[in-house]
């Protein structure tokens, strides 16, 4: 990426590079996804936790090597390092279906509520395997949010409707700020941890499937502990059983990597 991308990550708190990945890798994304979800037919595809642990992650889930190899591409690795560093860890990946007609919303909120990383970094990049478009519930972001570096209060919201119940209380932000974001299948995106986002439900007849993963600068300490405490009201994330993946640079924090691998 150029300075000025950069420079737009830190002002608005998300990129769209120009680069994307090839088209020949997402369709063999996409048929990975396929046969992940044949292997899993118990599991709900709106959200899909750990797809890249074979031991079956915190939702039992039959994963495959595969997403890692995806979440690790070198093209993404340099961008990740131009944004947080040279030294970066891999702690968690996601398929959110979104499938047709009944994909779920997403409500708004930050995405480090219930992280055990201290001190809270995280960057995510956002992969869509198929075309997001204003009609399939595209992600929001709230541009600049993300700049007090602060987490704001949350409150619960029931309902099997939503992918999280954890919503960012409405005083916090502007909705009528929101920006969607509109991608091709091979897009990507990046974002902060402090970013507030959110999606609305699909109604429409395609699905909008996107794999996410979650990367750390490793001078940041993932605290296993506070995850299984952490754990406690949220047992399907697997907070104190979470895998870490040294993937470019070295560990400058402590960090534990033996917790959660096969």
């Amino acid at each position: 990426m150029t300075g000025q991308d950069v420079a737009t990550f830190h002002e608005k708190g998300w990129i769209v590079p120009d680069w994307e990945i090839p088209q020949d890798l997402i369709a063999e994304m996409r048929q990975e996804y396929e046969d992940l979800l044949a292997r899993n037919p118990h599991v709900e595809s709106d959200i899909i936790l750990a797809p890249h642990q074979t031991n079956g992650g915190s939702m039992g889930i039959k994963g495959s090597e595969k997403w890692l190899e995806f979440a690790t591409q070198p093209e993404l690795m340099e961008i990740a390092r131009q944004l947080i560093g040279d030294d970066i860890i891999l702690w968690g990946t996601t398929l959110f279906g979104k499938p047709p007609h009944n994909g779920k919303e997403t409500p708004w909120h930050q995405d480090g509520e219930y992280y055990p990383i201290r001190p809270l970094e995280t960057l995510t990049m956002w992969i869509p395997l198929d075309d997001v478009t204003p009609e399939n519930g595209p992600m929001k972001f709230i541009p600049g949010s993300h700049k007090a570096h602060e987490l704001f209060s949350h409150s619960w919201s029931d309902g099997s409707d939503k992918t999280i119940n954890l919503v960012t209380d409405s005083d916090h932000f502007e909705e009528a700020d929101a920006e969607p974001l509109i991608l091709r299948a091979g897009q990507v995106s990046f974002h902060d941890v402090y970013m507030i986002h959110g999606s609305s439900a699909n109604r429409t007849d395609k699905r909008r499937a996107a794999f996410i993963v979650r990367l750390m600068p490793a001078t940041s300490l993932y605290d296993h502990k506070l995850g299984a405490e952490i754990g406690k009201k949220h047992p399907a994330q697997g907070y104190g059983v979470r895998p870490l993946y040294l993937v470019s640079g070295e560990d400058k924090a402590g960090n534990n990597f033996s917790i959660g691998h096969d």
